[in-house]
């Protein structure tokens, strides 16, 4: 426990050093655009590329992703309901806020340590659809509600996901998981030294964008978009609480992705909508630690439930 703990803190601590460059005029909060650029076009991909064998396809599958689906598609609407339907970078930020969960680099480690094995093939299948939504559709269908020059067709979003890196690498590397196939050795050692520097980037990113002294309006809007969020995965969480004839286990999984914090790609993704506003890393900042305190309550309560947990 204490180590998946000090992994959490060492992100905090990044995060700190971002801001803390920042206020030293070392860095400058424009700098984080160009490192949105990177993390989207070179170091997610490559680590996309070196978590490829986290993808699995099992009998529980189809039910993951359909899960995974629906919980995107409904935070994605609450996202923009609450932005007022407004075509403009603020919604972008607000849907890509609301509705995208970081799974892989910040759940993973507590399922690994609560409920290895079954638990975590468990995760990577919902996180298929998380991926497939979260680093290509909800961001093309962010992108479409930017601006209202952006034209919202199923073409456009179209456009969009092909020119979006992670999610054709996604993509392509799902194929190959659905075909038995894998990257050779050497690709994905060169590309695992790539994918190693996304989550420092993506966190000192951040860093660089994270600002206390906030104008009232912006601090209210911080407020609401995380109630929102965790209203919304509360009540979904229920309803899959209350399905009857589900693993018990599988059930606990996906409330706990559910509770997930915002995803790392939803801080470049904003940017890339257009978005200069300071809510996205501070949300992002918010929910790691109430992801930190519901995971733990949600396990303990799957403990009393009679579900393993190590």
């Amino acid at each position: 426990m204490s180590s998946v703990l000090i992994k959490i803190c060492g992100y905090l601590v990044i995060i700190a050093l971002g801001y803390l460059l920042r206020e030293l005029k070392l860095f400058r909060k424009e700098d984080a655009k160009l490192l949105g650029t990177l993390i989207i076009s070179v170091t997610l991909p490559g680590a996309l590329i070196r978590n490829s064998g986290a993808i699995v396809i099992g009998p529980e599958f189809p039910l993951l992703f359909t899960f995974g689906i629906i919980a995107s598609i409904v935070t994605l609407a609450a996202g923009f309901l609450l932005a007022g339907r407004k075509r403009e970078p603020r919604t972008s930020a607000f849907m890509l806020t609301v509705s995208t969960f970081n799974l892989g680099a910040f759940l993973l480690p507590f399922v690994e340590l609560f409920f290895p094995g079954t638990g975590v093939g468990y995760l990577c299948m919902f996180d298929s659809a998380n991926s497939v939504m979260g680093l290509g559709v909800s961001y093309a269908l962010a992108k479409a509600a930017s601006s209202p020059q952006e034209p919202l067709t199923l073409k456009s979003v179209f456009k969009t996901l092909v020119h979006s890196i992670p999610f054709m690498t996604y993509v392509f590397l799902f194929v190959l998981a659905a075909c038995h196939l894998r990257l050779p050795d050497v690709v994905l050692e060169y590309a695992g030294t790539i994918g190693n520097a996304n989550a420092f980037l993506t966190m000192f990113m951040i860093g660089l964008l994270i600002e206390f002294r906030l104008p009232k309006q912006e601090i209210k809007e911080i407020i609401q978009v995380c109630l929102t969020r965790w209203i919304v995965v509360a009540c979904l969480g229920i309803c899959v609480f209350i399905l009857p004839d589900v693993d018990p286990l599988l059930k606990t999984i996906t409330i706990l992705c559910l509770f997930a914090p915002v995803a790392a790609a939803a801080v470049p993704y904003s940017i890339s909508c257009g978005y200069q506003g300071d809510l996205v890393g501070m949300v992002s900042t918010i929910t790691m630690a109430f992801s930190v305190v519901s995971i733990l309550l949600i396990v303990s309560f799957a403990a009393h439930l009679g579900l393993t947990v190590l």
